[in-house]
């Protein structure tokens, strides 16, 4: 099918039909092994990923964003593009190091989201739904820099679009705590938390996958609100109760930082899996 037929086709209703192709990239992480999962059947779907998984539904393509290598063939005959892919060296190790506060990679989240919005245009995909992060609006690190940098990108390119963000997921929380717990006492400052599982969104762009190109979605937040210490205490009881802690009290403008970077407003959608839910059905990151 050509590139005109394509668009003419989305135009029409702007919502994607049964048996179309969806093109996800990070396809092979935590979120997009659930929308890979869920979008499977009614759809066909590809994965583009510098090593191929072993799922006989999926159509997996070698391709690196940080390259463009294997992109464009990948996007040949796409109908809709899921953008998950990103790069945080922070969320791969677990936790921070000073580095982070004035650096963070922009080879996948900058330039490869431009070359992967140019691609796409050239082989006529029409949408394409952009996975970031609630409250990057002002950003206090460069990771979530490269993050809104990649949604201005989306945002003035030539494919209608659609943008999801949602809070941190519960796994990245789980591997953070984690690595915490192997120090011989866990800071414990005063902020507040709300993450949400990866399949609870997974479900939310399904349902935006169908709907079509539709701006801004709402936001997608987690089910409740935990103070860092609920947010610990819990992990601690169900993962590893001889951790030691210590109460940090943070200057009130840090904690009111920190809150605009982590919480959804009251307008979100929301998750039902709880913290300590999904604590108790997953091993430790």
């Amino acid at each position: 099918m050509s590139p005109g037929r394509i668009h003419r086709r989305r135009e029409a209703d702007g919502k994607l039909r049964a048996m179309d192709t969806v093109l996800i990239t990070g396809g092979t992480g935590h979120l997009g092994r659930d929308l890979v999962s869920r979008l499977k059947g009614p759809y066909r779907i590809r994965v583009v990923a510098r090593s191929a998984g072993s799922d006989p539904d999926v159509e997996w393509l070698r391709g690196d964003l940080a390259t463009g290598e294997g992109i464009a063939d990948a996007l040949v005959g796409t109908q809709t593009l899921i953008h998950a892919a990103t790069l945080s060296p922070a969320a791969r190790r677990g936790y921070f190091v000073p580095k982070d506060l004035w650096t963070s990679p922009s080879e996948v989240d900058r330039e490869g989201t431009s070359r992967l919005l140019d691609l796409a245009a050239a082989a006529g995909v029409g949408h394409i739904l952009y996975v970031s992060i609630v409250g990057i609006d002002r950003p206090r690190v460069p990771y979530l820099r490269r993050k809104l940098e990649a949604e201005y990108l989306v945002r003035q390119g030539p494919i209608p679009w659609s943008i999801a963000r949602a809070t941190q997921f519960h796994w990245l929380l789980d591997r953070m705590f984690g690595k915490m717990a192997r120090l011989p006492m866990v800071p414990l400052p005063d902020l507040q938390l709300e993450s949400v599982d990866t399949t609870d969104f997974a479900d939310y762009l399904v349902e935006s996958v169908g709907q079509g190109p539709a701006g801004r979605l709402d936001d997608f937040g987690g089910p409740e609100v935990l103070t860092f210490s609920e947010a610990f205490d819990q992990w601690r009881h169900i993962r590893d109760g001889s951790v030691r802690t210590m109460r940090v009290p943070l200057p009130a403008a840090a904690t009111n930082a920190a809150a605009a970077m982590s919480l959804s407003d009251p307008s979100s959608r929301h998750g039902t899996i709880t913290w300590a839910e999904w604590l108790r059905t997953h091993t430790a990151e």
